[in-house]
């Protein structure tokens, strides 16, 4: 009788097909994810459909209901990864970061999916979900951007006691109030001199609030 020492078909299978499903998978929950972040910024929330996000991603709509039984879920979901997918910003200096951060978000929302994002967090905030989506995306990047603001006084370049949400507020808020609202460009020259303006207001001591009136995100 001849002895074979090949493993069986079915435990080779067995050793493999994990391998092959969990690849499967996640080319699945990246396509899914990523045609909901293009829908969404084609439609916005209350017009995306998931049927749409099925069609762009050749993903059944079954298998999108199975994993994110909500489109609030689904939706969510997709943003997060888009954040969390952004470069970590680590330039050497706190100027040098934040001008980085703030020239990434002038050129994503100059894109059609940025655009169209930044247009449904506007018109659409009305909307509970819209409401909470926007909630954690603000939540995210707040812990994003006091890192970077705690490297930048752990390296003796902004005072210790500095409220880092006046210094956000002023330089984002500047940034968002010329680029979406009044529709007009962010050149890096404006940014690094707005930039430079409110770090140097808060090296002179501008940046705090009296003792009781912390903010807290």
């Amino acid at each position: 009788m001849r002895h074979d020492s090949t493993p069986p078909p079915a435990h080779r299978t067995r050793r493999t097909e994990g391998t092959r499903v969990r690849g499967r998978a996640e080319r699945v929950v990246s396509a899914v994810l990523t045609a909901t972040h293009e829908e969404l910024g084609r439609v916005g929330y209350g017009a995306l459909r998931i049927e749409d996000v099925a069609a762009r991603s050749g993903v059944n709509k079954t298998t999108i209901y199975r994993r994110w039984p909500t489109k609030a879920e689904l939706v969510t979901a997709s943003m997060r990864v888009a954040a969390d997918e952004e470069e970590a910003i680590d330039t050497g200096t706190l100027r040098g970061d934040l001008l980085a951060v703030v020239m990434r978000t002038v050129r994503t929302s100059q894109t059609p999916t940025g655009r169209g994002i930044v247009r449904m967090l506007q018109t659409e905030r009305a909307d509970p979900e819209v409401e909470a989506l926007s909630r954690v995306l603000r939540d995210r990047r707040w812990q994003r951007m006091t890192a970077l603001l705690e490297r930048g006084i752990a390296r003796g370049e902004l005072p210790a006691d500095v409220n880092g949400e006046i210094i956000l507020d002023l330089i984002f808020g500047g940034l968002y109030a010329r680029l979406i609202h009044r529709g007009e460009a962010v050149s890096e020259d404006y940014a690094a001199a707005a930039i430079d303006t409110v770090l140097a207001g808060a090296c002179a001591g501008a940046a705090r609030l009296p003792n009781g009136s912390q903010q807290e995100k």
